[in-house]
């Protein structure tokens, strides 16, 4: 057996892995990768309440305060992907702190909020901040419902099933009682009718669909019946269809070699998508291998050593008696794989094992990198069937780590990936109450005590959120936390369940269930495919430093304006006007422009003649699209019924602020239905899946379209996961392999949106996942996008803004004007002393920041209502050390 060091490293400044370590030196320099986690003060909430919350955006592995963005964007997102609010929000200093106020309308429901700046749009959404959590609403008249659906085939056809209940807040049925509903499973496609819960309180309700739409999505609206009082409506998302059981395995490095001892992963998941626990056996022609059983939500490990030219069988049984049958990969009697032992506390182990017929003395490579950074290098001459290399952690950042083993011509073999944690990364924080037990409407002092290892790592910024463990139920242990989305959730792949267990806790336990979870990580071989070529991706989107109104004057012909005089005015503000003069290239700018929330402006050209037969072309960014929920397990059906208690202690809450006139009511307006036909903008489509059955559609009668020379520029940073590179469209799924464009359903080549007349296009639909690609075979391995151009019975709708020269309209998103945490002083005289003091959130603080010698003191009171409190106190300090802490105090 080889062994290396670490400090074999090359120097070779010819070969081909120092080429590859300078591509990637360019790429983490080029495309610094931001992160964002959001710390909010509890983990589910009621329509009335507030969200608070403070962020955090960080840079690069180590995790320092980012400079790269001053602009963030917060976004609160129903089940039906649509944002209900959102927020724009100034970073300062890599921090910035905002809130939602929930409507007292809003319904029940799953809700998430995704978080991120203009920057990270570039990468992956993955990478965004996105957590799914459930808001009730205990003004639905004490009405609850629970819900199950099923699904059958019947007639060719698939029928839905729904089955649901209606019971008060004391857990009864609610009974013979009358409602009318709606089944919207698209726009295009609801049916409506009456009905009566029976004496149980069950209502059955069957739906199926003609034109092949998924029924297993979308919303049932119920009106329920509510004597001599307006109908008490609740909305039921469709549970989508479960798939049934399943199990993946995963060959460490990726291959699973013949005749040497493997060790696979995998991951098996129930029908809800969930860990499920399973036990099984491994089988040859009917005779066991080995046996193996998952060891944490349905994650777990298994070693055997398979023989050459045999195939072996996984039998799989599952806690609710289903049993799954499925292969194992093949097994390659020729070819390289990595193995790591990280269960050691100062050094990662690696043992390269490759067949017989490949020793022959090879140059072999291997690197520890995350996003381009890499941490460790080292070759060697595969002279041995197996090579180990010890890696220092000293050397190696908390996180997500991969390890990649590379040929002669750095062509990936086989990749690792694990997650290390180093000690000297975490920050201790200490928090102590000035007691231990207090009363109601106690002041409690706490001193918070940062206990980094030198004078700059004092400095810290952290929040604080204290909250009645009696109404909110502790899960800070287990849920998202700063480490979880900062070091994990931010860098795998995938949806991680509870990613907080594998920080709630330092033990071999935890340390082996975090590394069977990053057994099923897989190697991102496009990406390694580029940084070998050294081809990088552009940038669509640039990092924000300010609000800013740019954009372009020109003739009518298209040629720039120099000298143009422009004027920008907000009718909001008169006093607000603004002006500049182009230059040469008929650019202007106006910086530094500070305003809040939506304000609509004018900007007004003429040329240095004071002629107005100009136009203007504002540079305005779109925005993000929303795409499906990577966290979908975790959606809630029946939100009112699975908060419990907290349900019936916001009542309690809002009718006592009610009763003292401090409860502030606000309405969210629902959606007003206009009785006229939806225009198809996919009329005439192509799409072998149907019209309008796509990942998106975007209509040719969309305003942008009136100003792009090119169909690619025109859609360029409009289409979710597709970047552009010298006008030819990638998924991000495969950024390797251009997407197929189907022209009115002829197949063209990549670059052919630049010949496509904009204003010619009546609809452009996006296939990037595996559901609307597999139709289309190879075509389809890298996406399609289907254009379908105008017919006669398709005019084009010209934007009025097109004829009116040398003026626009902007309205563009402002800052959003942040609130207090309204956290009540019982030292001064009360007004209201008779009124119960009933919130859940005891207290709040984003902005405690500790001193040079670590400290900093807060104080709050307590409420009326007895109860052990948890306080959670989440951080870093200035060198991007991540720090946690949860105390209890005691209220009688």
């Amino acid at each position: 057996m080889q062994y290396i060091s670490a400090a074999q490293q090359v120097n070779d400044s010819t070969d081909a892995l120092n080429r590859l370590l300078r591509n990637l030196d360019k790429y983490q320099k080029t495309y610094p990768q931001e992160k964002v986690y959001l710390h909010m003060d509890k983990p589910y909430y009621v329509a009335g309440e507030d969200i608070w919350f403070k962020a955090y955006v960080t840079i690069s592995q180590f995790n320092f305060l980012s400079a790269v963005s001053k602009i963030m964007y917060v976004e609160l997102i129903n089940n039906q992907n649509e944002i209900v609010q959102s927020r724009r929000l100034p970073v300062i200093s890599g921090l910035a702190i905002g809130d939602f106020k929930l409507p007292d309308t809003l319904r029940e429901g799953s809700y998430r909020i995704r978080a991120y700046t203009n920057w990270m749009r570039n990468f992956d959404e993955d990478r965004f901040f996105d957590r799914t959590f459930v808001i009730g609403n205990s003004f639905s008249n004490g009405l609850i419902t629970s819900s199950k659906f099923t699904y059958s085939e019947e007639k060719k056809r698939k029928v839905g099933h729904a089955v649901i209940h209606l019971k008060d807040l004391n857990g009864l049925p609610v009974s013979n009682r009358i409602v009318n509903y709606e089944i919207r499973l698209d726009p295009k496609s609801s049916a409506k009718g009456k009905a009566r819960f029976d004496e149980q309180g069950t209502l059955n309700l069957d739906f199926a669909s003609k034109d092949k739409i998924d029924i297993s999505q979308g919303v049932i609206v119920l009106n329920i019946d509510n004597a001599d009082k307006p109908p008490i409506v609740k909305y039921i998302p469709i549970q989508k269809q479960q798939l049934g059981a399943s199990i993946q395995f995963y060959p460490e490095g990726g291959v699973l070699l013949a005749n040497i001892i493997n060790k696979i992963g995998f991951k098996a998941l129930n029908e809800e998508g969930k860990g499920a626990i399973v036990k099984g056996v491994i089988e040859h022609a009917g005779q066991q291998v080995t046996t193996f059983a998952s060891d944490h939500n349905g994650i777990g490990n298994l070693s055997f050593t398979p023989e050459q030219g045999k195939t072996y069988q996984a039998i799989v049984n599952f806690e609710n008696g289903k049993t799954v049958k499925t292969n194992l990969p093949a097994s390659s009697t020729e070819g390289l794989t990595i193995a790591v032992n990280n269960s050691l506390k100062d050094a990662v182990w690696l043992q390269i094992s490759a067949s017989p017929n490949l020793v022959n003395g090879q140059s072999l490579s291997v690197m520890a990198q995350n996003n381009g950074q890499v941490f460790f290098a080292a070759k060697s001459k595969l002279n041995k069937a197996e090579i180990a290399i010890n890696i220092p952690k000293k050397n190696i950042p908390s996180g997500v780590i991969h390890f990649s083993l590379f040929d002669e011509k750095m062509d990936l073999l086989a990749e690792r990936v694990v997650f290390n944690l180093n000690e000297t990364d975490v920050l201790p924080i200490e928090v102590k109450a000035n007691k231990n037990i207090y009363t109601r409407r106690e002041q409690v002092a706490l001193a918070i005590k940062n206990l980094g290892i030198n004078d700059s790592s004092r400095i810290g910024s952290f929040s604080i959120a204290v909250t009645n463990m009696d109404k909110v139920v502790d899960s800070a242990k287990t849920e998202a936390n700063i480490f979880s989305s900062l070091l994990l959730s931010a860098e795998a792949k995938g949806y991680i369940e509870k990613p907080g267990y594998y920080f709630k806790d330092d033990n071999p336990t935890i340390r082996r269930q975090l590394d069977n979870l990053m057994l099923t990580q897989t190697a991102d071989r496009s990406f390694w495919e580029d940084m070998k070529k050294g081809e990088f991706p552009e940038k669509s989107y640039q990092s924000e430093k300010e609000i800013r109104i740019s954009g372009t004057v020109t003739k009518p012909n298209g040629e720039p304006v120099d000298k143009a005089k422009v004027m920008v005015i907000s009718p909001q503000n008169i006093s607000t006007v603004l002006d500049t003069v182009t230059g040469p290239d008929g650019r202007f700018n106006f910086d530094k422009i500070l305003f809040y929330d939506s304000t609509n402006f004018v900007v007004q050209a003429r040329d240095a003649r004071g002629k107005k037969n100009v136009e203007i072309k504002l540079d305005e960014v779109p925005r993000q699209q929303v795409s499906q929920n990577k966290n979908s397990p975790d959606i809630t059906i029946d939100a009112n019924r699975s908060l419990g208690n907290y349900l019936d202690n916001a009542e309690k809450n809002f009718s006592e602020l009610q009763k003292y006139g401090f409860l502030e009511r606000s309405i969210l307006l629902e959606e007003v239905e206009i009785k006229d036909k939806k225009k198809d903008p996919a009329k005439y489509s192509a799409n072998l899946n149907g019209p309008g059955r796509a990942d998106q559609v975007i209509s040719g009668d969309e305003v942008f379209f009136n100003g792009c020379p090119t169909l690619d520029m025109c859609l360029n940073g409009r289409l979710v996961g597709v970047i552009f590179r010298n006008g030819v469209p990638y998924s991000t799924r495969s950024q390797n392999q251009p997407m197929q464009i189907i022209l009115d359903g002829m197949y063209m080549d990549a670059s052919a949106l630049n010949i496509i007349p904009p204003t010619d296009v009546a609809s452009v639909e996006v296939l990037r996942t595996i559901g609307n690609t597999a139709i289309y075979g190879s075509y389809g391995g890298g996406g399609v996008l289907i254009i379908t151009t105008r017919r006669g019975d398709q005019p084009r709708n010209y934007s009025r803004d097109l004829y009116t020269p040398g003026i626009t309209t902007f309205s563009p998103q402002g800052f959003y004007e942040i609130r207090a945490f309204p956290a009540p002083d019982y030292s001064v005289k009360e007004i209201k002393s008779e009124m119960k003091d009933l919130r859940s959130t005891i207290y709040w603080k984003p902005d405690v920041v500790t001193n040079d010698k670590g400290l900093a003191d807060v104080s709050f009171y307590t409420a009326d209502e007895p109860g052990v409190y948890q306080i959670v106190v989440e951080g870093l300090d200035t060198e991007g050390h991540l720090g946690r802490s949860i105390t209890y105090i005691t209220v009688k």
